[in-house]
C-alpha cells in the first residue's frame, strides 16, 4: 500500500512547485501594475461607452468629461440683495485652491470687453429674431426700432441711435436675454429670485481632474462643507444650493466603502467562526484563507491587466467569490476529516477532483456568461470572479494535498441530523412533497413579478443632493435631463452650418408639443454672417427711409463685413456660459450640445435627428432603459439555452431519467429567487437574470457535489452545508447593501442558492451506482 501511494506523491509535486511558480508571477505582475491602476468610484464608469450615441468617441468622451467636471452653486442673502454674501462665498472657493476655475459676477471691465465685442462683430452676431424682421425689405426690423425708440422702458440712447442705428446688438443681446428667462444682471451678477422672495446669485466652477477622482473628490466635497460652515458663520442668514455630478460620485463612493468595510468584515468573521467551529483546527482556516487569497491575486491582475482599474462596485460584488472559493477547499478537507485515516492526501484528491473540476467549469461558465452584460464594473467582476475561482481550485488541487497532511480526522458534526435528514429523502412524501411545495411557491411568486429596466435602480440616489438639485433647476430653468442634440461635423463651419440646418425642425417639434424649449448656441457660420450682411444691405434703404421719415435724419448704418469665427467667439467674454456647449478636437472635428427641456415625445426627436446629418438624439436615461431591456432578454435566452445543455449533460452521464431529477433542483432555484424577489417587492431587471446566472453556476455545484459516484452521502452532505453556510454569509452580505441593484442582487442569490442545498439530495446516487 505504501508504494502504490509514492507514484502519485512523486507525481504531485512537480504541479505543486510549476503551480507556486506561476503564483509567484502572478504576484510580481500585481506589483508593477499597482502603480500605474487607480479606483474608480464612478457609477456612470459602469455605463456602457455608447452613451453619447452615434458621435466620435473623442467628442463623446470630451463632453462626458468636461459636463461631469461642471459645479453650480446658487448663494442667498436673504429676501434684501446683498453681493456680498455671494462674494464671500467666491473667496472661500478661490483661496480653497481644490477647483480649476471658479467664476461668479462680470467686473466693470469684463462688462465692457463684452460690450466691445459685440459692438465690434454686431453685423456677424445678428439674431434670428433680427434676421425674421430684415426679411421682405426691412420694414418689420424698421417698426421694430421705432417700438424701442418710443417705449418708455427700452432706455434708448441717442449715442446707441447713433453707433448702431439698426439696433443689431441691442437684438443679440435681447435674444440671449430671453434664453435665460429667469437670471437677470444685477450689479455684474447673475441673480434669480424665488416664490419667497429671496435673491440668488449664481456662482460656476470647474474641477481641477476628473469628478470621479474618489479621493481627490472626496477631499473636494469635504472641503465644501467646511467652507460652507465658514460662510454660515459670518452669514447666518445665508443659504447655499449645490449641484455637480462629483457630489454623486462622492457618495457612491462612501456608500460602496461603507459596504465593504462592514459587509466585509462580517462575512470574514463568520467564515472563520464556521470554519474553526466545524474542523476545531486553525489549518483549515488557513488553507482556505490561502486559496481566497491566491484567488484575490488571480483575479486582481487579470481584471487590471484588461481593465487597467479596478471599479469599486467590483470590489463590493465581488465579495461573493470569498464563500465560492472557499467550497473547493472545505470539500476536500470535508472527505479528509471524515476518511482521514482510511485515505492518503492524494486518494482524497482523486476522490473529489472531477467533482471539483466539473464544478468549476459550471461557475466560471456562469460568471463568464455575465461578460455579455455591457457595463464595465459587471465585466470587471466577471473577468475577477472566473480567474479567482481558478486559481482557488488549483491551489486547493495542487497544494492542499501537501499541506493537509496530519489534520486531524473526527467524526461528522450533526451526523445524526444529517444522516435523518438523507433517509428522509428515500420517502418519497419528502422527495416529491418538497419539490412541488416549491414549485407552487416558485410560480405564486412568479406570477406576481414585475419588469422594471429603471437605470436609477444602479444607485440609491441622496434625497438632499436631489432636492438641491431641483431647485436650482427650477431658479435658472436649467435642468440636467441629460437629452440633448449633438450635431457634429469635420470642422467648425460645417458644424455650425448643420447646426443653422437643423434649426427649423426643432421649431416645428417644438409647435408640434414634442419639446418645450431648447439652446442654441448663439453663433452664426462663415455662410449665415454672408447672408445676413446681403440681407442687412438690402434692409438698410427701406429702413432708413422709415427712419427719415420719423424724424431721424442723420441715421447711417455701418453695413461693412464683421466677420466672427469660433475660436474668436470662444476667447470672448460673449462666450461666457456657452463654451461647455462647443467643442473642438485637434484635428478639426467640432460638436455642439443643444440642450432641451420638457421633452414629450422622445422616440420622435430621435427620429427627427436621423433625417438630418450630423445630428443624434442623446436621451441617455431612455439609452440605458432600452439597453437594461435588451440585455435582460438576452440573458433570459442564455439561461435557458444553459438549462438546456446543463440538462442534455447530465442525460448523457446519468440516464435521461436520473439526469431530468438532477435538472429538478436547478430549475427550482431558479425560480425560488424569482419568487424571492417577488414577495420582497423588487422589480425583475437585468441584475436580476445576472443573479440567475450565478445562481445556476454555483447551486449545481451542490448536485455535482451530491451526485459524485466516489463520495459518500454523509461526506457530500456535510461538504455542501458547509458551502451553502459560507456562501451565504458572503452573498447574504448583499442583500443588506444600500443600494437596490445589489440588494436585489443578493436575495436573488441567497433564495436561490439556499433552494440549491434543500434539494440536493434529489441527485444521491443509488448504491450500485457508487463505485
Amino acid at each position: 500500500m505504501p508504494n502504490a501511494n509514492a507514484l502519485p506523491h512523486r507525481n504531485s509535486r512537480r504541479p505543486a512547485l510549476a503551480w507556486a511558480l506561476i503564483c509567484l508571477a502572478l504576484l510580481g505582475v500585481l506589483l508593477t501594475l499597482l502603480p500605474g491602476a487607480r479606483l474608480n468610484s464612478s457609477v456612470l464608469a459602469m455605463l456602457p461607452k455608447q452613451s453619447l450615441g452615434a458621435i466620435p468617441p473623442a467628442l463623446n468622451d470630451g463632453f462626458i468629461e468636461r459636463l461631469d467636471r461642471q459645479l453650480v452653486w446658487l448663494v442667498s442673502p436673504g429676501k434684501r440683495p446683498d453681493p456680498q454674501v455671494a462674494q464671500q462665498w467666491l473667496s472661500l472657493l478661490q483661496q480653497s485652491g481644490s477647483l480649476r476655475e471658479v467664476k461668479g459676477p462680470m467686473d466693470a471691465a469684463g462688462q465692457k470687453a463684452w460690450g466691445e465685442f459685440f459692438w465690434q462683430h454686431r453685423n456677424g452676431l445678428i439674431d434670428p429674431a433680427t434676421r425674421a424682421r430684415l426679411q421682405n425689405g426691412g420694414e418689420a426690423q424698421a417698426q421694430w426700432i421705432l417700438s424701442q425708440l418710443y417705449s418708455a422702458f427700452s432706455g434708448v440712447s441717442g449715442k446707441e441711435l447713433q453707433n448702431d442705428p439698426l439696433m443689431l446688438m441691442r437684438g443679440s443681446q435681447l435674444s440671449l436675454s430671453q434664453n435665460s428667462q429667469k437670471l437677470r444682471l444685477m450689479d455684474g451678477w447673475l441673480v434669480t429670485k424665488d416664490e419667497a422672495g429671496n435673491y440668488w446669485y449664481l456662482l460656476h466652477g470647474e474641477l481641477a481632474g476628473s469628478s470621479f477622482d474618489m479621493q481627490q473628490t472626496h477631499q473636494l466635497v469635504t472641503t465644501l462643507h467646511d467652507l460652507e460652515g465658514q460662510l454660515k458663520t459670518h452669514y447666518p442668514q445665508a443659504q447655499l444650493l449645490s449641484r455637480g455630478t462629483a457630489f454623486y460620485s462622492d457618495y457612491a463612493s462612501q456608500q460602496a466603502k461603507r459596504d465593504i468595510s462592514t459587509l466585509g468584515v462580517a462575512t470574514i468573521l463568520g467564515v472563520i467562526l464556521l470554519i474553526v467551529a466545524v474542523f476545531r483546527s486553525l489549518r483549515p482556516l488557513l488553507l482556505c484563507l490561502l486559496s481566497i487569497a491566491i484567488g484575490a491575486l488571480a483575479g486582481t491582475v487579470a481584471t487590471l491587466l484588461l481593465s487597467g482599474e479596478l471599479h469599486l462596485m467590483t470590489l463590493v460584488m465581488s465579495m461573493s467569490i470569498i464563500g465560492i472559493s472557499a467550497d473547493y477547499t472545505l470539500y476536500y478537507l470535508t472527505e479528509r476529516m471524515v476518511h482521514g485515516d482510511q485515505h492518503s492526501p492524494w486518494q482524497s484528491l482523486v476522490k473529489v477532483r472531477n467533482a471539483l473540476l466539473l464544478a468549476l467549469l459550471t461557475t466560471v461558465a456562469a460568471y463568464l456568461i455575465m461578460m455579455l452584460a455591457p457595463f464595465p464594473g459587471i465585466r470587471q467582476m466577471a473577468v475577477f470572479a472566473a480567474a479567482g475561482l481558478s486559481a482557488s481550485c488549483l491551489t486547493a488541487i495542487f497544494w492542499h494535498p501537501w499541506l493537509c497532511r496530519g489534520l486531524p480526522v473526527r467524526p461528522v458534526p450533526l451526523e445524526t441530523p444529517m444522516r435523518r435528514w438523507l433517509a428522509a429523502w428515500r420517502d418519497r412524501r419528502l422527495s416529491v412533497g418538497l419539490p412541488v411545495a416549491l414549485t407552487l411557491v416558485a410560480v405564486a411568486g412568479i406570477a406576481t413579478l414585475h419588469i422594471d429596466d429603471d437605470i436609477a435602480q444602479l444607485q440609491a440616489l441622496p434625497q438632499d443632493i436631489l432636492a438641491q438639485e431641483k431647485a436650482i433647476t427650477a431658479l435658472t430653468g436649467q435642468g440636467v435631463d441629460q437629452k440633448w442634440f449633438v450635431v457634429h461635423g469635420d470642422s467648425a463651419q460645417q458644424t455650425l452650418e448643420r447646426l443653422e440646418a437643423f434649426t427649423p425642425a426643432l421649431a416645428r417639434a417644438q409647435q408640434a408639443g414634442e419639446l418645450k424649449s431648447w439652446r442654441s448656441l448663439p453663433l452664426n457660420s462663415r455662410a449665415q454672417q454672408a447672408r445676413d450682411l446681403a440681407l442687412l444691405r438690402q434692409a438698410a434703404p427701406a429702413v432708413i427711409k422709415v427712419l427719415q421719415s420719423a424724424g431721424l435724419t442723420a441715421v447711417s448704418p455701418d453695413l461693412r463685413p464683421m466677420p466672427v469665427d469660433v475660436k474668436t467667439w470662444l476667447a470672448s467674454p460673449a462666450s461666457e456660459g456657452w463654451r461647455l456647449l462647443w467643442l473642438t478636437l485637434p484635428n478639426g472635428e467640432s460638436g455642439v450640445l443643444v440642450p432641451v427641456d420638457g421633452v414629450k415625445n422622445s422616440p420622435a426627436l430621435g427620429k427627427l435627428a436621423e433625417q438630418h446629418p450630423g445630428v443624434v438624439w442623446v436621451d441617455r436615461k431612455a439609452s440605458f432603459d432600452s439597453l437594461f431591456a435588451l440585455y435582460r432578454n438576452v440573458l433570459t435566452g442564455l439561461l435557458a439555452v444553459a438549462l438546456g445543455v446543463i440538462a442534455c449533460g447530465a442525460m448523457l452521464r446519468l440516464g435521461w431519467r436520473k439526469g431530468l431529477i438532477t435538472l429538478v433542483p436547478s430549475l427550482l432555484s431558479l425560480g425560488c429567487g424569482l419568487a424571492a424577489l417577488a414577495l420582497t417587492g423588487h422589480p425583475v431587471n437585468l441584475f436580476s437574470l445576472l443573479a440567475l446566472v450565478l445562481v445556476l453556476g454555483i447551486g449545481i455545484n451542490y448536485t455535482l457535489f451530491f451526485n459524485n459516484p466516489r463520495g459518500t452521502p454523509l461526506t457530500s452532505m456535510l461538504a455542501i452545508t458547509l458551502a451553502m453556510m459560507t456562501t451565504l454569509l458572503t452573498l447574504g452580505m448583499l442583500v443588506f447593501s444600500a443600494t437596490q441593484a445589489i440588494s436585489s442582487f443578493g436575495i436573488v442569490l441567497v433564495s436561490g442558492i439556499f433552494t440549491a442545498f434543500l434539494l440536493a439530495p434529489l441527485a444521491m446516487p443509488d448504491k450500485k451506482e457508487r463505485t
